[in-house]
């Protein structure tokens, strides 16, 4: 299959994989609000982001895996990428019996670590065992889920996430109606997804590249050492990302309550989904980036960047424009009797930001296939530890609460995306810094269409339904991408991305 096939089945692909993801999050969260209470749905998204730290330390190894293999593999050198599979897969191991001890220890004592309600004690401890049970083995069987990389069949990726979305829906459904509401059934149902992810990925291993198996290679410290220095920035990138973003939700928790931790939890939902989207649309590009960075051909690997920077411009600001116009409707529709106009604030205050995160996210695909980490990390640090040095007092010896966490965030994400990524990742590509710089640019511009077509059609049609509301977002929509697609993309690149969206053939 040629390149340009590939990628328009991996993005058709991809897409439907998020559609479906977006739609089950999209039913279960109210009637999950609706069941337990905005306070004990809170507890889940801030568990898994508690469990979520221990990637601060697992992403040194993983997250340079990826590129280590697939650079061995696409050489031909299977030696080398067994090796690099095996050492992965034993020092995740040994990793998995360190975390262990503490997360048996916070999943019997959750209230050392967070503000727990009486009542909600024991749900908030089987959830906690159930999520760190599930981080565990994603982290050991890990190594497997390179193969959708290595290969660049991400539409097989999108496939198995297809069907564990509706695997989660269908069990979580099925013990909310069978027995007693319980929140810790949503870490159960996580936990049995990701079982069955692992033994998928197992199965395309074996099946895409059966060249590759813990039993082919042998184990190499070396190896773990090198992919340990070159991921080490990965990991300060994880502990800053921490710093800046998902320590958020604790710092309500803890500060500002569970109440209130909990409708933080919900705004956050809409602008989470999207930068997932945001990163599943960047997600596509990085294996064509690899295969022309290992190659050598750096006229289409610049050229490809660019590209992969206007689609996902023209793409992204669609969702962003239409629900800063629409939010209101839509909190108002999907969590009736809850405080929309605080849901609205906190989630176009943590959305607009998200516009610049994702340029953000194309380019450190570029740091990571190029392997020039350091810089960038350094860099996020830096905002990371000025976010918990402003906000903590703030929050401790002001009044200002949650705008405290939205505002300043924000500002620090914006100034890191906007300004440093693209001036540093010019230097390392030898590429124009006003032409990478404009291009950005151009891609928060797009939002100011997308936003004029949006208000223009609420002042025509009023939006008090579903069917008004999923209308609009069609309308609106189509036409900011018909108007973004000649803003950003020159005629080659239109036909080449109509291309892909029609998908004549699979």
């Amino acid at each position: 299959m040629g390149e340009k096939k590939r990628l328009a089945v991996n993005m058709a692909a991809t897409a439907i994989a998020f559609a479906v993801q977006f739609g089950v999050n999209f039913f279960l969260t109210p009637y999950i609000v609706g069941t337990l209470g905005t306070t004990a749905y809170g507890f889940v998204p801030l568990i898994n982001n508690i469990i979520g730290y221990t990637t601060i330390l697992t992403t040194a190894l993983n997250s340079m895996a990826s590129r280590y293999i697939a650079l061995a593999y696409n050489r031909d050198d299977m030696d080398k990428a067994n090796m690099y599979f095996k050492s992965v897969f034993i020092a995740n191991s040994l990793l998995a019996v360190v975390l262990a001890v503490p997360g048996f220890l916070f999943s019997a004592f959750p209230q050392w670590i967070m503000n727990v309600p009486a009542n909600l004690l024991d749900d908030v401890r089987w959830a906690f065992l159930f999520s760190m049970l599930g981080a565990e083995i994603s982290l050991v069987l890990s190594v497997f889920g390179c193969v959708y990389y290595v290969r660049n069949r991400l539409e097989k990726s999108s496939l198995r996430n297809i069907e564990s979305n509706l695997l989660r829906a269908a069990v979580l459904i099925g013990l909310f109606a069978a027995l007693q509401p319980k929140i810790y059934y949503i870490t159960a149902t996580m936990l049995i997804v990701t079982v069955y992810n692992c033994v998928a990925n197992i199965h395309y291993t074996r099946t895409l590249t059966p060249e590759l198996g813990v039993r082919k290679g042998r184990f190499s410290g070396k190896a773990v050492k090198e992919l340990l220095s070159s991921g080490v920035w990965n990991s300060i990138d994880s502990l800053s990302y921490t710093l800046l973003v998902t320590l958020s939700l604790y710092l309500a928790n803890l500060f500002v309550g569970p109440q209130v931790g909990g409708e933080y939890s919900l705004a956050k939902m809409v602008p989470s989904v999207l930068v997932s989207l945001g990163s599943t649309m960047v997600g596509v590009f990085a294996p064509q980036l690899m295969q022309y960075y290992a190659k050598d051909r750096q006229e289409d690997f610049h050229r490809f960047m660019a590209f992969s920077l206007k689609t996902t411009a023209a793409m992204y600001t669609l969702p962003v424009g239409f629900l800063i116009v629409f939010g209101t409707s839509f909190f108002d529709l999907w969590v009736p009797g809850q405080n929309v106009g605080f849901l609205q604030w906190m989630s176009v205050l943590t959305l607009i930001p998200t516009l610049f995160s994702c340029g953000g996210m194309v380019l450190n695909n570029v740091f990571i296939v190029t392997s020039k980490l350091k810089v960038p990390a350094l860099a996020f640090l830096v905002c990371g530890m000025l976010n918990i040095v402003i906000v903590i007092p703030l929050l401790a010896w002001t009044d200002a609460g949650i705008w405290a966490i939205i505002l300043v965030q924000a500002i620090l994400d914006t100034l890191k995306n906007f300004l440093f990524l693209p001036w540093y990742a010019a230097r390392c590509l030898d590429y124009s810094f006003p032409r990478m710089f404009w291009t950005l640019t151009r891609s928060t511009l797009c939002l100011i269409p997308v936003v004029i077509i949006c208000m223009a059609y609420e002042q025509i049609f009023a939006v008090t339904s579903w069917l008004d509301f999923f209308i609009a977002a069609a309308v609106c929509m189509s036409v900011a991408l018909a108007v973004n697609c000649l803003i950003m993309l020159n005629r080659e690149e239109r036909k080449r991305l109509l291309g892909f969206l029609r998908r004549r053939r699979g």
